[in-house]
């Protein structure tokens, strides 16, 4: 269970060493309000804040609280989207309320992305970005050591197109990828 209060920081994200003061012109209140506004505009359901300011009846943090300065000003969003649980954190201000500002601007940001086309974005921020497909080096594709002779290639190259050589049955592109590797590799020796 995620506690609202004190706060309860994501796992795994980075503590800030040094804190600004924002240029942010808001309240407390109207940070808080943007904050759940951004959220709901974004679909997001289940929604905790989590912070070192005490949590009134209604769900919103104590404005007077969150506007002084604390030894740790952090503040961690949890919520659902499409059925994925999310967390965003932010520490980088003085004061909760501009973190808690911070982070509404964050979700806007990320809406008008989604809005603007950027494939997909707000679904990849939360699930995250796929990396570049792996490529493999020639030898590995050969099954060969990097510093393999002329023979060990060629070895290596002709029992590997006994098995995916399209007219053995094979898959035509990885019948290409080795014999590009093989290139590769006999241009090396």
């Amino acid at each position: 269970m995620i506690e609202a209060y004190p706060l309860h920081w994501p796992l795994g994200y980075k503590r800030t060493k040094s804190r600004i003061n924002s240029l942010f012109k808001q309240t407390p209140e109207n940070a808080q309000i943007f904050l759940r506004k951004e959220l709901h505009l974004m679909g997001a359901t289940k929604v905790i804040l989590s912070s070192n300011v005490p949590v009134r009846k209604d769900g919103y943090l104590y404005s007077d609280m969150s506007a002084t300065k604390i030894d740790d000003p952090g503040v961690a969003v949890y919520f659902k989207y499409n059925g994925i649980d999310v967390s965003m954190c932010c520490d980088n201000y003085g004061r909760p309320w501009e973190n808690i500002y911070a982070l509404g601007k964050g979700i806007e940001a990320l809406r008008g992305m989604e809005r603007w086309g950027v494939s997909e974005f707000i679904e990849r921020a939360f699930t995250g970005f796929k990396a570049l497909p792996e490529v493999k080096e020639w030898y590995e594709i050969l099954g060969v050591n990097q510093n393999a002779g002329k023979n060990e290639i060629i070895t290596a190259y002709r029992n590997l197109v006994k098995v995916h050589h399209p007219d053995a049955g094979g898959n035509a592109n990885v019948f290409m990828e080795i014999s590009d590797a093989y290139q590769k590799g006999m241009s090396l020796v």
